[in-house]
């Protein structure tokens, strides 16, 4: 037993998408609704489609895979309304290492939506978000140290491991809250918060139990045009779960064409860091209501010598639907 325990908590150290620790993504405005469930709605128009993928360490070992994606919409928001309700759907499959470490996630939020003055300059937002997460590890491709015969390896001996479980399942529960302060029709100021696991499933393949820690998040994201066709977009992301904690800061700038052809256009480019981790670079595009980016980690990070500095690259995809909102009804003329 103590070199099955050895060897799933070598797992849960090297992979920064172990047990232990959340995927995380260096494009995490392409992820609202991982980072808080207080993002739930927070856009412009009525249904939001989000999809992002991962694949990290390539050049070192078998890839880390993470898939994330999320549908949320607005419930008859309209120009009247001082509050309303916002609901959203997040999907996430996460893949880790030889052995598979496994981890699926199903959350469903709920936000409620109200703007503090009465000239709608002012948002707050308070959400909750119930969900299912499973996680599993294939145990077949571990290896252990009664494999070992004293001159070679040899994977046809038995383990003379009896681990409890291959695979589990838990109740999740996160929440949020967020302030949104608009500037001007274009530019905006969100401060976010948000804290997932509150109710620290159990995580272990053993009899005795580990919790999955708390993972509180803070979000700050300005929106600002410094010209019609200039706009700076700085972010920064912190969170802490148990020891570990990670900070991932910058900015991107937007161009926006003014061409009748390309009037909806816009093409944006940054540059970030993640703090003993990694430089992100980022590429955008964007037309109408779709958006795409694709960010590039160049590890600066220790492993940086077994990667050459290759780290991880994502792409991700956002799009918004407006329903076409019908025409308010004239009041009759009172002459006639």
């Amino acid at each position: 037993m103590k070199n099955l325990l050895l060897c799933i908590i070598t797992i849960c150290l090297f992979c920064l998408n172990a047990a232990g620790q959340d995927v995380h993504f260096s494009q995490f405005d392409f992820s609202p609704l991982h980072q808080s469930a207080a993002q739930t709605g927070n856009f412009k128009g009525d249904y939001r489609l989000t999809a992002i993928n991962r694949v990290q360490y390539k050049s070192v070992t078998v890839p880390y895979k993470s898939l994330g994606a999320s549908v949320d919409m607005n419930i008859a928001k309209t120009d009247e309304k001082k509050s309303w309700w916002s609901a959203g759907l997040l999907f996430e499959n996460d893949v880790t290492g030889d052995a598979d470490y496994k981890t699926t996630i199903v959350d469903v939020s709920v936000a409620w939506n109200s703007f503090l003055d009465e000239n709608k300059k002012h948002q707050l937002t308070l959400a909750i978000q119930p969900g299912w997460m499973q996680n599993g590890l294939n145990f077949s491709e571990l290896y252990f140290g009664s494999q070992y015969d004293g001159d070679i390896f040899d994977p046809n001996l038995p383990t003379g491991e009896n681990p409890e479980r291959s695979s589990y399942s838990n109740f999740n529960l996160n929440a949020g809250a967020a302030y949104k302060y608009v500037f001007s029709e274009n530019s905006d100021l969100n401060i976010v918060f948000g804290a997932s696991h509150l109710n620290q499933p159990d995580i272990s393949f053993l009899n005795d139990k580990a919790k999955l820690f708390t993972r509180p998040a803070g979000i700050g994201a300005l929106k600002l045009f410094l010209s019609e066709k200039v706009s700076l977009r700085p972010q920064v992301l912190f969170y802490r779960q148990g020891k570990f904690s990670q900070l991932n800061g910058g900015a991107n700038v937007q161009l926006h064409s003014l061409e009748n052809n390309l009037k909806n256009f816009r093409f944006s480019a940054g540059l970030f860091y993640r703090n003993k981790d990694a430089i992100i670079a980022r590429i955008g595009a964007g037309i109408g209501n779709l958006d795409a980016g694709f960010a590039y980690d160049f590890n600066t990070s220790d492993l940086k010598k077994a990667s050459n500095g290759r780290g991880a690259y994502e792409v991700a995809l956002s799009y918004i639907i407006t329903k076409v909102k019908p025409l308010k009804k004239n009041p009759p003329c009172p002459i006639y």
